[in-house]
């Protein structure tokens, strides 16, 4: 894997996610099979975070992740970014997130975050897992 790879994949994934219009079997290709992620404790796996992209884009108007802080070494990554929620009320929430990352063969097998609401409302703490 180049020393590129992983910010590029980290990027590419997070434009797909943010895509409301984009394909999920093309946004879930950038994972292993046996993927997992623990948002705040709580472990998903592929078929868990397809579900988690599904809700998002069913309750959300939009999406936007800025990355703060990118650190990539060899196959493992870890990035600060903000998550900026819309829902249709034109309602919009931030969340800060702090995440791991692991690939294996150029694919994310493993997401490890803990996220933070900065702005926002009741309930917003559960977007992270959401499903």
């Amino acid at each position: 894997m180049a020393d590129h790879a992983p910010e590029k994949i980290i990027r590419d994934m997070f434009a797909m996610f943010t895509d409301f219009g984009s394909d999920l079997d093309a946004l879930t290709a950038f994972m292993t099979p046996d993927y997992r992620q623990l948002v705040d404790g709580r472990e998903m796996t592929l078929a868990d975070f397809r579900a988690h992209a599904l809700a998002l884009r069913e309750g959300l108007s939009s999406l936007e992740i800025e990355i703060l802080h990118l650190v990539c070494e060899a196959d493992r990554a870890a990035t600060v970014h903000l998550a900026s929620a819309t829902r249709p009320s034109g309602v919009r929430s931030v969340i800060r997130v702090v995440a791991f990352y692991q690939f294996r063969d150029g694919r994310l097998c493993l997401v490890d975050e803990l996220t933070r609401v900065q702005q926002g409302h009741h309930g917003d703490d559960a977007l992270g897992s959401l499903q």
